[in-house]
């Protein structure tokens, strides 16, 4: 009768540590989860808003600007605009690290684009100008 009195102690040890064994995954993998889901909206509000503006400040015209707040998500390895050379089709290009590979999200604009983005994590005051009929200038920093 003496031998049973730590049983009691080992089962809860034992059932304490198969509840880690399955919850410490099924946790890490919901918050990557969720951190990939919050870089993805991030990622979908600066093109989004970025290509609004530029689309906007064209239609008004020369000389116009605005000034766009966007947030660069951790992750943002390079920042590209398509050259001009073809009739039409103009876009930016931002190359993230995300799911474990190297994935581009771009948009297409109206006008010529140039300029630079920033890649760094952080937000950010991006001017747009209108610097002619076909092209935009985009700025940031002092």
């Amino acid at each position: 009768m003496h031998g049973k009195r730590g049983q009691a102690g080992i089962e809860y040890v034992i059932l304490t540590g198969l509840l880690l064994f399955f919850f410490i995954p099924l946790i890490h993998y919901s918050l990557q989860e969720s951190n990939n889901a919050i870089k993805n909206s991030q990622l979908d509000s600066y093109v989004n808003r970025l290509a609004k503006s530029i689309d906007a400040v064209h239609s008004i015209g020369p000389g116009s600007s605005e000034i766009v707040i966007i947030t660069v998500p951790k992750g943002v390895t390079e920042s590209s605009f398509s050259d001009c050379s073809f009739e039409g089709i103009n876009e930016f290009v931002l190359k993230v690290g995300m799911y474990g590979g190297i994935s581009d999200v771009h948009a297409s604009v109206k006008p010529c684009l140039y300029g630079e983005l920033p890649i760094t994590h952080g937000t950010y005051h991006l001017k747009v100008l209108s610097i002619n009929e076909t092209a935009i200038n985009i700025s940031w920093g002092s």
